[in-house]
């Protein structure tokens, strides 16, 4: 069985001579537009909204479908969705926390920031990479400004996704977890 997405609402799906045999929809019953293609039809459809990520939410009665058999037994069907009756979408929750970084050549400096930050940040973690200390912080967003004036006292500020990403990926970890007050505490 191969799928295409044709579009938002419209999905393309080839059958084989097996995968009609194995969901035991018959090509004499399609033509015929009969009562058992319909349910097999049905049962099929059910089948693969569970086993793909296609129309979440839409009931297999509130599809439109159209199946034309082929030559070699099996069978392309075009399923359309009208857009009714789908799960709302999920509504996304607002930030509460932003991530940054700082960056300093010394040890001591990023020691001396843990100790300033101790207690406003919920999550933070410390690397080397490219010769320099990176501290990575998940600061809530009440207590952004604070940390954010903090941080080019003792090195590099950046809040950009990437660098901070690409550091904490490809640095080498030297604390994992509450690197903050972790440091602070060898003050």
């Amino acid at each position: 069985m191969y799928y295409d997405a044709l579009s938002s609402n419209t999905v393309k799906i080839t059958l084989t001579k097996k995968d009609m045999s194995d969901y035991s929809i018959k090509s004499e019953a399609l033509r015929s537009r009969s009562a058992e293609s319909k349910r097999s039809l049905t049962r099929f459809l059910k089948k693969f909204q569970s086993e793909s990520s296609l129309f979440p939410g839409q009931s297999a009665d509130r599809l439109f479908l159209e199946a034309f058999p082929q030559d070699d037994g099996g069978c392309v069907v075009y399923v359309s969705t009208l857009g009714i009756d789908r799960d709302p979408v999920p509504s996304v929750p607002p930030m509460t926390s932003l991530t940054l970084m700082c960056c300093a050549s010394s040890f001591s400096d990023i020691a001396r920031l843990a100790a300033c930050i101790a207690g406003k940040v919920t999550a933070s973690q410390l690397c080397r990479f490219s010769g320099s200390y990176c501290l990575i912080l998940t600061v809530p967003f009440d207590r952004t400004d604070d940390v954010i004036r903090l941080i080019p006292e003792f090195g590099e500020f950046s809040d950009d996704p990437t660098d901070i990403a690409y550091a904490g990926e490809h640095g080498d970890i030297i604390c994992s977890e509450n690197a903050a007050a972790v440091i602070s505490g060898l003050i």
